[in-house]
């Protein structure tokens, strides 16, 4: 059952509270510049505090509320610019676990991630950033008692502190299958990629005659598991939207204080009818992204079969206006917003790896084309 707005209030001011007192701007930078790339202590009271297992049904360990209140702990934790596993982890490979037709197979590694033993990563990118079935980099093939895993999957969240992958992967026939691997697998290459965003690590993951289990399938090959895949991408989708938000939020406050204490010519830069109209989109795009948000996190929760069709409306507009939150509030900080000191860069960094890191806007917008005018599709 979904929390109250009460209870959800409630979870957004904690959540606030315990991020800037462990997430504080120097804190970040002391935490991205670690061998780890998060604080560990910060991820221990994260899991401690439920956060990680809001959405789990309880009868899966969880606490069985809503994805509505997942994207409260995904939206400050983009505020705080939080860096962490929480999305490759607690949003992604948890969501597969819980969304997988093959129980058994979910039920042990699920139980890991909801205590907090072990984190998670999904590959279900190419190398080259497509989230197209058919363009999948990873191939499989089942051999015996075993799968079989070969090639390549890109822009993997936190692949080289996951302790348990999801692997979606095609066959070639095309059919698609969604695996569980063992990183420490033989034949399991993890590489960190360079990445716009300091506060995120993307690694490409190789696989190279990688064998796991025959009983590691979350579904079954073909449309079961390319339906499974599709509705981890929208959960990203959904999530990374809050994350951008809660970063285009902060960005905005921080700006709205600085243009009325800047001054220039005698005046605040506030007064100055340039800077007025940069404040006033920069609000406009801020409350519209966080609507949507909201609306997108409601969906998936009381549509199920409408998940698609959330998460490409809402990754065709929620990237792109806090994208230009971000970009205003640097052109108001003016030379500032460029300093590694400040927080205004980071911020737009961030939010542009939320605009695409799941598909970028103009792929969303051409499946949202697609379904509305299945006759137009070009065969």
């Amino acid at each position: 059952m979904s929390l109250s707005p009460e209870e959800r209030d409630e979870l957004r001011s904690t959540a606030r509270t315990v991020l800037s007192r462990s997430s504080s701007s120097e804190g970040v930078r002391t935490a991205i510049s670690t061998e780890l790339g998060y604080d560990p202590d910060l991820w221990s009271q994260i899991v401690e505090l439920g956060w990680t297992s809001i959405h789990v049904p309880e009868a899966q360990g969880g606490a069985g509320c809503g994805y509505a209140d997942l994207v409260v702990v995904a939206h400050e934790l983009g505020r705080a610019l939080t860096p962490s596993p929480f999305l490759a982890s607690a949003v992604l490979a948890t969501g597969a676990l819980v969304e997988a037709d093959h129980v058994d197979a979910a039920t042990a590694p699920l139980a890991a991630l909801v205590a907090g033993e072990s984190v998670g990563a999904v590959t279900f990118a190419s190398a080259a950033g497509s989230y197209e079935v058919d363009q999948l980099g990873v191939v499989w093939s089942a051999e015996g008692s075993t799968i079989r895993l070969d090639g390549n999957a890109g822009f993997v969240l936190d692949a080289d502190v996951a302790d348990v992958m999801i692997v979606g992967a095609r066959a070639a026939d095309g059919s698609a299958a969604a695996v569980l691997v063992d990183p420490t697998t033989q034949g399991v290459q993890i590489e960190r990629v360079p990445s716009v965003d300091l506060t995120r690590r993307l690694f490409t993951v190789t696989f190279d005659d990688a064998r796991t289990p025959a009983d590691s399938l979350l579904a079954e090959p073909g449309p079961a598991s390319a339906r499974l895949l599709d509705r981890v991408l929208a959960l990203g989708v959904v999530a990374a939207a809050a994350d951008a938000v809660g970063a285009a939020e902060q960005a905005l406050e921080m700006t709205a204080t600085y243009a009325r204490e800047r001054t220039q010519f005698g005046k605040p830069i506030g007064t100055f009818q340039a800077v007025k109209h940069h404040c006033a989109n920069m609000a406009v795009n801020v409350e519209a992204s966080r609507a949507a948000t909201r609306a997108a996190a409601v969906e998936l929760d009381d549509d199920p079969a409408g998940w698609a069709t959330t998460a490409d409306i809402t990754a065709s507009y929620v990237g792109p206006a806090c994208s230009e939150v971000c970009g205003l509030a640097m052109r108001v900080h003016g030379g500032i917003g460029f300093t590694w000191e400040h927080d205004t860069h980071l911020q737009m960094k961030r939010v542009k790896l939320d605009e695409v890191l799941f598909g970028s806007p103009s792929w969303h917008r051409r499946r949202l084309a697609d379904s509305a005018f299945p006759s137009l599709v070009k065969t």
